[in-house]
């Protein structure tokens, strides 16, 4: 009876497609002096002969009107009726050995559009690696696009670059698009709509701790952890430690992004890789504010573990909004780091530490449980319990999740720093040079 159903609903959809085609094909009519609009009605007819030929010979899934190139079709000719002075449409451009296509040239030539009509779940999920290999995400598109414009200059300017998401696009994929020179049109939808793994996303570790006053997130650290030889890494430190900001570029750059800012800021007043450098080569004291090159109380060797979720989530989000220093950065840290299963244990490492009756304190039992929501989400606690359970120090920047968990009793062994953002690509695209700022 499904079956039946299912074939019954495709014989009724299947013409409203193909009419739907046929209208594409006489709006165009009225764009016939554009150039390329004849090579977009020979896409558009191509699309409408194998939909009829599909259904006449009743070979038509579902699969093929869903996939259809008719709706981006559609959304690229309802975008042709409301620009100015278009030049051309599907214009193909040449960025090495690679064709770059422009849905839309207006303006002249200095507008540069390209029409995106993909789900913006779809969009987003590409965006985190989560796609077939090959397939560019909207960011990586996005720097081609202004790599390719700086080479075709139209009366001595760079063609300004457009992205219309008709069907709305992620607010923090849309910042991303802007920060490296994008004009996004489109509704801004936000996180909670567009992604159920949106806390894998590099902003939620830009804002951590940033309202906090410096003292109170120091003051959250464990104490007396000097002598605890194993560390876990969370993503956010893992992201602080490789930053171009953390790095040096705090002293050459400043931003306009108000985290990013702020960051900076705190970058040239306490530096924060010297402190977890310090801290993973065992020179540690009791508080991240006091000098780091003071004498060190203790110096024991350290090991770095993380579990596979915070080594995955780091790689994806460094190969989405890393530069290239931060990403051989990346590489270099990951080289020196143990990766366990996220269930791993005190027995899978190698070290014989015997700190039992502190993270006693912590192992969690069916009495001692968090409650998802708010700071506490299930990747943090994924990570921390894995610190946890094989017995090491968690380093991390986010205090938030160690506030929340502290409020339902459960006090994880951490040592906690500032959180620095990856800005590589930032700087290329929107920083401002600390040195145009002196007169």
């Amino acid at each position: 009876m499904s079956t039946q159903h299912n074939c019954e609903d495709l014989t009724d959809i299947a013409p409203k497609k193909i009419k739907f085609g046929e209208d594409l094909l006489k709006t165009l009519e009225k764009h016939k002096q554009i150039e390329g609009s004849q090579k977009l009605v020979k896409k558009i007819g191509q699309e409408l002969k194998f939909l009829k030929k599909t259904y006449k010979s009743n070979a038509i899934k579902k699969e093929h009107l869903q996939c259809s190139n008719l709706t981006h079709f559609s959304a690229l000719i309802n975008i042709l009726n409301t620009v100015q002075n278009c030049q051309s449409v599907t214009k193909v451009f040449m960025l090495e050995d690679r064709k770059i296509t422009v849905d839309i040239v207006s303006d002249g030539g200095l507008t540069w559009t390209k029409v995106i009509a993909r789900n913006p779940k779809s969009v987003s999920q590409i965006c985190m690696g989560n796609a077939s290999y090959g397939v560019k995400s909207i960011i990586d598109q996005a720097g081609e696009y202004v790599e390719c414009a700086k080479l075709y200059p139209c009366l001595f300017q760079t063609p300004k670059i457009v992205f219309v998401f008709t069907n709305g696009i992620n607010s923090q994929i849309a910042s991303k698009l802007e920060n490296i020179g994008i004009t996004v049109r489109g509704e801004r939808i936000c996180d909670q709509m567009v992604l159920s793994s949106s806390e894998s996303d590099a902003s939620d570790y830009e804002h951590d701790n940033i309202d906090r006053k410096v003292s109170n997130v120091a003051d959250l650290s464990t104490k007396d952890i000097s002598n605890i030889s194993k560390i876990n890494l969370d993503v956010s430190a893992m992201l602080a430690y490789c930053s171009s900001v953390t790095n040096g570029s705090a002293v050459l750059y400043d931003f306009n992004v108000p985290v990013l800012k702020q960051q900076a800021e705190w970058e040239r007043l306490r530096p924060q890789k010297p402190i977890l450098d310090g801290f993973f080569k065992g020179i540690f004291k009791e508080t991240m504010l006091c000098s780091y090159h003071s004498q060190p109380s203790h110096v024991v060797g350290k090991t770095l573990y993380c579990c596979q979720t915070a080594i995955d989530n780091f790689i994806n989000i460094v190969d989405t909004v890393g530069g290239p220093n931060e990403r051989k950065r990346a590489k270099d840290l990951i080289d020196r780091l143990t990766v366990l299963p996220d269930n791993a244990n005190c027995k899978m490492t190698s070290e014989n530490d015997n700190h039992q009756e502190l993270f006693n304190k912590v192992q969690y039992t069916e009495q001692k449980a968090l409650d998802i929501g708010g700071k506490i989400k299930q990747r943090s606690l994924t990570i921390f319990t894995f610190g946890d359970r094989i017995q090491a120090v968690t380093v991390t920047a986010n205090d938030g999740f160690v506030r929340s968990a502290k409020q339902q009793g459960i006090n994880f062994v951490v040592y906690i720093h500032e959180s620095r953002a990856l800005t590589e690509q930032k700087e290329m695209a929107k920083a401002i040079p600390l040195n145009s700022n002196k007169t």
